[in-house]
């Protein structure tokens, strides 16, 4: 193969070295991109369709419903907060203005960037998808349509950016496991409380992680593409 195929062999191997970003790293990233778009793609033709997955959604939603409680319905209407335009818009401003301050405008760029482009693709699949929300289980009013879910979709992308960012900058293993812990925690729970509270569907929430998923993919590659690039040049 190497003789016959030099320059493939070539980059086959630059594809899965580990000496550099753009070797094995970047290689999984791509290939969980692709992965994250196709089981996107299989829920969404799933409602469309409305194929078992929509059967799933409505007995998952009624066995919440039925087994809600007022005590765990407030601390989750407090924690589902944590996912909505307003606390997400407002942490995006206040981390921007740490990266300013800590002259890391690149990251505040990328930053921007993913919570314009979930917004923008969520606003997008709603239109597309035009499913009403499950409003007859629903702990408070919601508007707007229900796939994907913007709050999960939004908590994946910046919560996950952020923890990521914030493990890359911590030396003790300790701690990266508990920021990474807490990151993962924090995401699950906006997602969780927006069908316990009977705003979202089941699959909701899954397009929505799926989605945000994505964003944080891009994310994590701009984030490391840079740095290594800003470590060449300075080297």
């Amino acid at each position: 193969m190497a003789t016959r195929y030099p320059s493939l062999v070539r980059w086959l191997a630059e594809r899965l070295s580990t000496d550099h970003f753009r070797g094995l790293p970047l290689t999984v990233l791509a290939g969980l991109l692709i992965i994250n778009v196709m089981v996107l793609s299989e829920i969404a033709e799933n409602l469309v369709n409305a194929e078992p997955m929509v059967q799933v959604d409505q007995g998952f939603t009624h066995w919440l419903f039925q087994e809600r409680s007022t005590t765990i319905s407030q601390l989750l209407y407090a924690l589902t907060w944590l996912g909505s335009a307003y606390v997400t818009i407002g942490l995006t401003l206040i981390g921007s203005l740490v990266l300013y301050r800590q002259k890391k405008g690149r990251n505040m760029v990328i930053l921007w960037i993913l919570m314009a482009g979930v917004g923008l693709f969520v606003q997008v699949g709603k239109r597309t998808f035009i499913r009403q929300r499950p409003a007859q289980v629903a702990y408070y009013a919601e508007t707007g349509y229900s796939f994907p879910s913007g709050h999960s979709a939004t908590a994946m992308t910046l919560y996950g950016l952020l923890g990521y960012w914030l493990v890359r900058g911590r030396r003790r293993i300790r701690h990266r496991w508990l920021v990474g812990f807490s990151a993962v925690g924090l995401i699950l729970m906006v997602g969780f409380s927006r069908i316990y509270l009977g705003v979202h569907f089941l699959s909701d929430v899954l397009g929505g992680y799926l989605l945000g998923a994505c964003w944080l993919i891009v994310g994590i590659v701009l984030t490391e593409w840079q740095r290594t690039t800003h470590s060449a040049n300075v080297g």
